[in-house]
Order: structure tokens, then C-alpha cells, then sequence
């Protein structure tokens, strides 16, 4: 007697969470889809999710697959990059859709030996400590420099209120400002922002600005 066939399986039910990650890892939890990740990276609370955001498909059995970036970055030049507006989101879905279930089930691609997914290999710290201060900046962003100016960008030099403001922005707690700014910096040729601070705050709330905005040149 024939055996009744079993209906194909749907290779997205071996996804059982995603996760998206920032440059300050603000997400830690789990989400039942690429859609919340997504909205995630799109929220307030990410940090700097353009030039480093990532969204991960945990697989059952240990494995993982990275959706690739272009899904949901859009790029320009060197520097250039946001993240897709919400009202592409139900696109954006579809089309990452189509690829995990391309990629779940190439013969090709044999996700069960698959190497499993790596810590994130890299923090803030770990980036700001690679960075070389003296390379030459970007060709878009010295040209965007070298403009002329217009209007007020021209401001008085910024208070010691204004520097301590901007650090704890950044660091997201006076704690963490004022560890920052009693710690040698590259940029400062190894003196500390709260010394270079009386000499010349400017120097050291432009350094935070970059810092900020990720130009770590």
C-alpha cells in the first residue's frame, strides 16, 4: 500500500530567531522575525545601525545564517550609507524572505556544516583602538571640508558645559564621559580630553563630534 506523501516542509521553520545588532549591541533579544530586527536597526535606539548593522538568522541545531546587508543598507561613495525607509519594509521582507528559503535549500549550501555563528568579533573600543589618527581622510569627506562656508557654521568656540554635554551623549552616562575624558587619546598625541580641555576645547569637542558620527580619522 502506498504511503500518503508528507507535505513539503517549509525550510523557514528551521529559522527559530533573528537578531539584530548594532555598533553598541542595544539589542540582545531574540526576535520571532526579520521584520522586528529590522525595525530594530530603524528605531532611536540604534546606534550608528547604517554603518555597522546586522541582522542574524539563528538556525535549529547551533547555526546561523548573516542576511547580507545590501537587503536593508543603502550605499553611496565611501561613507555614504542609510538604512531603508520604513515604507519599503514590506519589500525588503520578501526579498529576504526569498533569499533564506534560495539559501536553506540549495544543494549547494549545506547550512548542518555550517561553522556556527562567531561572537560579534568587535566593539566601539576595540575599533577606536585600530584607528590611526594621522590617515588622510576619505576624498568625499575632505571635499566636504574643504567647502566653503556658509551661513553660521562658523560658532564660538564650545564651553566646558557644551564638552561634558557632548560626552555623556556619546558615552550615555556622566560615569562613562568622565572615564573617557581622564583616559590618553590617540587623536590628542596621548594626553587626556580634560587636559587638552583648557587649552583648546574646540580640539576636544570636534574629536567627540567624530567620535559621535563615526569619522574615526
Amino acid at each position: 500500500m502506498t504511503q500518503p506523501s508528507q507535505p513539503p516542509t517549509d525550510p523557514l521553520a528551521r529559522i527559530f530567531a533573528y537578531r539584530a545588532i548594532d555598533l553598541r549591541d542595544r539589542f540582545p533579544q531574540p526576535l520571532e522575525s526579520f521584520r522586528e530586527a529590522l525595525e530594530c536597526l530603524q528605531s532611536d535606539r540604534s546606534y550608528m545601525a547604517a554603518m555597522s548593522g546586522e541582522i542574524i538568522a539563528y538556525l535549529r541545531g547551533g547555526y546561523a545564517l548573516t542576511i547580507p546587508d545590501e537587503f536593508f543598507i543603502c550605499r553611496s561613495g565611501e561613507i555614504d550609507a542609510t538604512l531603508v525607509p520604513l515604507g519599503k519594509n514590506d519589500e525588503v521582507c520578501k526579498e529576504v524572505e526569498a533569499w533564506l528559503r534560495e539559501m536553506l535549500t540549495r544543494p549547494d549550501v549545506d547550512t548542518t556544516k555550517a561553522v556556527p555563528a562567531e561572537e560579534r568579533p568587535y566593539s566601539l573600543d576595540q575599533l577606536l583602538a585600530q584607528c590611526d589618527p594621522q590617515a588622510p581622510h576619505p576624498e568625499e569627506l575632505q571635499t566636504w571640508q574643504d567647502t566653503p562656508d556658509v551661513g553660521r557654521e562658523i560658532l564660538e568656540a564650545p564651553t566646558e558645559t557644551d564638552i561634558w554635554q557632548a560626552a555623556e551623549r556619546l558615552f550615555e552616562s556622566r560615569k562613562g564621559a568622565e572615564r573617557w575624558m581622564k583616559s590618553p587619546a590617540i587623536a590628542l598625541r596621548g594626553r587626556t580630553p580634560i587636559d587638552v580641555m583648557i587649552e583648546d576645547p574646540q580640539l576636544v569637542y570636534d574629536l567627540i563630534m567624530r567620535l559621535e558620527y563615526g569619522v574615526y580619522t
